[in-house]
């Protein structure tokens, strides 16, 4: 399934070496990437890293926000997992900082965000559930959407998904339609991940690659039935 718009769709991103876990067969088309954080509170070693990687990074077309990081991976209880305006309930531990600093971000991505994306056609990005379950990627994957309403461009989610985000995922896939089904490019992504590991920011496993077709999702516009269907690719992570 063709698509010809790229030259005037951009890619949204939270953290840096997402653009390649999850979006190899578009990081490379798209005129823009948008990679919204760098430093995280819990990791004060990952700031120097990204800062390092950013300044060797091989597309011009990315634009880097350089926004604190939420660090709220380890702060959702996944076995009841509970969307909210500004992403999903951070519930496991309820931490008043973790909950400060999420909200925050949201507040920060809804003011920083429209001015990059105004005149764009389309925006790929972060799917609802955060593929394999990760509060930041949903908080991403909300405020794209919101402004997609907003702005007027078609919002493209990815197709990774994993044990850990089945349950919210649920919530979502009923919605969605599959748009494109996309070759990955590994050469490039192979290419962008040789910098986040020579600079020690390559957050997953280094044995990684992506597999061979990526689907991109969509918010269907009438209720599916037993006669649709899409591809996801499931990460073996608990």
């Amino acid at each position: 399934m063709g698509f010809d718009r790229f030259g005037s769709a951009a890619l949204v991103v939270a953290h840096p070496d997402d653009e390649v876990l999850w979006f190899s067969s578009v990081v490379g088309k798209v005129s823009r990437l948008i990679i919204a954080y760098e430093a995280c509170a819990d990791l004060p070693g990952l700031e120097q890293s990204r800062q390092a990687a950013r300044r060797a990074y091989p597309l011009p077309s990315a634009v880097f926000l350089r926004r604190p990081e939420p660090c709220s991976l380890n702060h959702v209880d996944w076995l009841n997992p509970v969307a909210t305006d500004y992403g999903m309930a951070l519930n496991r531990d309820r931490s008043l900082e973790s909950d400060r600093r999420y909200r925050k971000a949201h507040t920060e991505l809804r003011h920083e965000l429209p001015s990059l994306l105004e005149g764009v056609s389309d925006v790929f990005t972060h799917n609802p559930w955060g593929e394999y379950g990760h509060p930041d990627h949903v908080q991403v994957s909300r405020v794209v959407t919101e402004l997609g309403a907003q702005l007027g461009f078609r919002t493209h989610f990815s197709s990774y998904i994993a044990p850990r985000s089945m349950r919210f995922a649920s919530q979502f896939i009923p919605t969605l339609r599959k748009e494109l089904l996309l070759p990955t490019d590994r050469t490039l992504a192979a290419r962008i991940k040789a910098v986040y590991l020579e600079h020690g920011c390559w957050t997953w496993h280094t044995g990684y690659e992506p597999p061979e077709t990526e689907a991109m999702l969509t918010q269907a516009e009438q209720t599916p039935t037993e006669a649709d269907s899409f591809l996801l690719n499931c990460l073996m992570t608990s």
